[in-house]
């Protein structure tokens, strides 16, 4: 009975989806800088942060494990969700930061 209790409480203990993205938001704000566009490259999140991202080469990596974290953290309260991605345009790097470019 007390461990029910206890995973009551802590049901309220689950980030909202929105403080998620806000957090995801913030990590890539910090991954995405570049000098030219070659150093720019798509990171694929999921969901529901997103079918990519576009952040620096360097940084891919990190990205994605940080979403891992973040999604895994909201599955496990039960929480899924799942969409289709369509390609991403080209990347581009505009006033220092990683962005994805118009469709030629």
């Amino acid at each position: 009975m007390v461990l029910f209790i206890i995973g009551l409480g802590c049901a309220s203990c689950a980030k909202s989806e929105e403080e998620i993205q806000e957090e995801f938001d913030v990590i890539v704000a910090e991954s995405n800088a570049c000098n030219d566009p070659s150093e720019c490259v798509y990171a694929s999140p999921g969901c529901p942060l997103g079918c990519f991202v576009p952040v620096n080469s360097a940084k891919k990596a990190y990205v994605e494990e940080e979403a891992r974290e973040l999604i895994e953290d909201k599955e496990r309260w039960g929480t899924y969700c799942q969409y289709e991605c369509a390609v991403p345009g080209p990347l581009e790097c505009v006033e220092g930061r990683c962005r994805e470019g118009a469709s030629p």
